[in-house]
């Protein structure tokens, strides 16, 4: 399918990058990230253009990075300052600077045409700004899969009742079950919703109203994989609004064509001072995606490596979001194509 370059990529959570070198492979391209001196968060193609040494080998100087190799120093822009080798201007030298935009924690990274970046597009995650009236915890795990497999899987939340009967999934739940896909321009949203069920046992210790639960779940995706799970669960039958609200996000960064970085995070609405809560949600969060999701992604990968990847059967209820995803992000990589050819 290959990758959309016209679009907001999360490179990390902002508290990461610091005056330290991080090398990180975005797209299939070599970045290397770090702040200036002076606080400024900068994301470089990871190679000097004299030789070829990977910039993450060298270091800060101030406002400026130094290549390991001979010293060349190269601004935020990636224009070279300081070539110690000869006397003028060291301009003609310059490595490839990507912008880079905090919003909601994280550092977005614009791999495309810089002119078209545009910070105001990055997807709403306000639900995860720290100053917010959420708790929120959040993680990174690298995927040896990739992020088309990613997409499908959150997506296609039908498979939580067979691969998390024992955490997010509830026994059962396919049998009153709604959902349906809903897509505009530049989103596609999968709805759930299912009624009178007992919670599931991830939900089970917070929830103690009524034996049994209405949950709604709402999984949004948007160009290029960023995703917004929004959970909702009340009382059966209670339509005042009152009830726990558990939104996650899911951001897929593409490494390469068949690896993944997943930012992920989670917030909720209720013990917002509970530490001892907040960990815990993130214990449980990552056992249930290390040990249950991720395996069957990366099988899938595997699969994929062996054979190719072949279109899958879509026979399901859940296929229809992922479907509609993935058709609209290839009319979207298929018109930059156009355009460069």
């Amino acid at each position: 399918m290959g990758f959309l370059r016209n679009a907001w990529y999360m490179a990390a959570w902002d508290h990461e990058i610091g005056q330290g070198l991080t090398a990180k492979r975005i797209l299939g391209e070599p970045i290397v990230m770090y702040r200036t001196g002076s606080g400024i968060a900068v994301a470089l193609h990871d190679r000097c253009p004299h030789k070829a040494v990977p910039l993450h080998a060298g270091r800060v100087e101030g406002e400026l990075i130094q290549c390991a190799y001979h010293g060349l120093r190269f601004d935020t822009h990636g224009v070279c300052q300081h070539n110690p080798h000869i006397k003028g201007a060291p301009n003609k030298l310059c490595v490839r600077a990507y912008p880079l935009a905090k919003r909601h924690g994280a550092l977005w990274i614009w791999m495309g045409e810089p002119e078209r970046a545009n910070a105001d597009t990055i997807s709403d995650y306000s639900w995860f700004d720290v100053d917010g009236p959420y708790a929120v915890t959040h993680g990174y795990t690298h995927v040896e899969g990739g992020f088309g497999i990613m997409m499908d899987n959150l997506l296609d939340l039908s498979h939580a009742e067979y691969l998390h009967p024992n955490t997010v999934g509830t026994p059962g739940s396919s049998g009153s079950l709604q959902t349906s896909v809903v897509a505009g321009d530049d989103y596609v949203t999968v709805k759930r919703k299912v009624f009178d069920l007992p919670p599931s046992a991830v939900f089970r210790p917070h929830w103690s109203r009524s034996e049994r639960i209405d949950q709604v779940s709402d999984m949004t995706w948007r160009p290029g994989a960023n995703l917004l799970l929004d959970i909702r669960l009340s009382a059966a039958g209670d339509n005042s609004g009152e009830g726990l609200h558990f939104p996650s996000a899911h951001i897929l960064t593409p490494e390469t064509e068949r690896t993944t970085h997943y930012f992920w995070a989670v917030a909720r609405n209720f013990k917002q001072d509970d530490r001892q809560l907040t960990s815990a949600i993130k214990d449980a969060f990552q056992q249930t995606f290390t040990g249950e999701d991720k395996p069957i992604i990366e099988a899938i990968q595997r699969q994929f490596d062996i054979e190719g990847d072949v279109p899958t059967a879509n026979f399901t209820i859940g296929d229809g979001g992922g479907v509609r995803a993935k058709r609209m992000l290839a009319g979207l990589i298929a018109g930059e194509q156009s355009v460069r050819a």
